[in-house]
């Protein structure tokens, strides 16, 4: 009898994951990710993030034309490879938000996003990114000199 429980408790947990998401709920999604424009997105950040690269380099000032430069192609390299692996994650979205949200859920957010406001509030987003960018560099720069104290601590309490 509890092997019969235990089966029926581990069907049902595991039936989740063999559920099919809704066509027409990953119909929706794919509407509302095209809208929300999230591929602009992810191509601004992929920008920004070059940029923030070239100003945070760990090179020391004295070094040569050759030194930056390889500096420069290795933080392009990863920045795209980052980037790529972003955007593999991304085609999944469809799928996550046909699951999370409910179909007027989607519907409303795909009315949004394709609304006066919501083409305005995607417009403005580089602006948002633009500003959160110094403020992200400042966290970094803050957040570095304490990270190595701990490790530092860490190293000196073996």
């Amino acid at each position: 009898m509890k092997i019969q429980k235990l089966l029926v408790v581990l069907l049902a947990l595991s039936s989740s994951a063999f559920a099919q998401t809704d066509p027409a709920k990953l119909a929706v999604a794919r509407e509302v990710i095209t809208a929300m424009q999230l591929d602009k997105m992810f191509d601004g950040m992929a920008a920004q993030m070059k940029q923030m690269g070239t100003h945070m380099s760990p090179l020391p000032p004295d070094a040569t034309a050759e030194q930056r430069q390889a500096a420069s192609a290795m933080q392009a390299k990863v920045t795209d490879l980052s980037m790529s692996m972003v955007k593999g994650m991304m085609s999944k979205v469809d799928t996550i938000y046909a699951d999370v949200y409910t179909l007027p859920e989607l519907n409303a957010m795909k009315a949004f996003f394709l609304s006066p406001e919501g083409r305005s509030m995607n417009a403005k987003q580089p602006q948002v990114m633009a500003k959160m960018m110094p403020l992200m560099q400042e966290m970094q720069r803050d957040l570095m000199p304490k990270m190595q104290q701990l490790m530092q601590e860490a190293k000196a309490a073996k």
